[in-house]
């Protein structure tokens, strides 16, 4: 895993909008569930969450991943965790 990560201003405010800390953000990160590709070099990283599953956005840039997005989603759209 990068020795860096940081987290954007956007990603921060869908934080807060869904009451999400920067710790459990980073965990997902840190140690997801999984993590699939995204669209235009994205990745998203995916930690359950209760009934639902994190998905973490983010990019890699040398030896930082820069996280910009987050948002909490129904497990059943998007993963095949605890199916």
């Amino acid at each position: 895993m990068q020795s860096e990560i940081i987290i954007s201003d956007h990603a921060k405010e869908r934080a807060k909008t869904y009451n999400l800390t920067e710790k459990i953000i980073i965990e997902a990160i840190k140690n997801p569930d999984e993590i699939i590709k995204g669209y235009a070099g994205t990745f998203i990283a995916h930690k359950s969450l209760n009934e639902h599953l994190l998905r973490v956005v983010y990019v890699e840039e040398k030896d930082k991943a820069k996280i910009i997005t987050v948002y909490p989603a129904k497990k059943e759209r998007y993963s095949k965790i605890n199916k």
